[in-house]
């Protein structure tokens, strides 16, 4: 399990390690579960250590945001360098990814839905 922490009864907060690939992407996929299985519908990704993010870990985001918009939820990116969002321009995901500046904007994002 990757590291995180409940927020309150609807988000939780999921810290990144240096690198989202092939050997953790189950792990973030597990996590996220876990976390939507339990009821919370918001799960803040805090960026802020991370350095390298594969297609293996946009993947395991990609895999498990429709099911926290479908609990009227969203999974909310977060502190990611302009290196990650370099990566994820490329893929031209910026649109459609949720991604705020800091955890705080995170966190008044999802009060707002609500």
């Amino acid at each position: 399990m990757i590291p995180h922490q409940i927020i309150n009864d609807q988000a939780a907060l999921v810290k990144t390690d240096r690198e989202l690939d092939n050997d953790n992407a189950y792990e973030m996929v597990e996590t996220i579960t876990e976390l939507q299985n339990n009821g919370y519908k918001f799960i803040l990704l805090d960026f802020s250590d991370l350095e390298f993010l594969s297609s293996a870990g946009v993947g395991s985001i990609l895999g498990t945001i429709e099911i926290s918009r479908e609990m009227e939820g969203d999974i909310i990116i977060c502190n990611a360098s302009s290196k990650i969002m370099h990566i994820l321009e490329l893929l031209d995901l910026v649109d459609y990814f949720t991604i705020k500046g800091t955890v705080e904007e995170a966190r008044q994002s999802y009060v707002e839905r609500n």
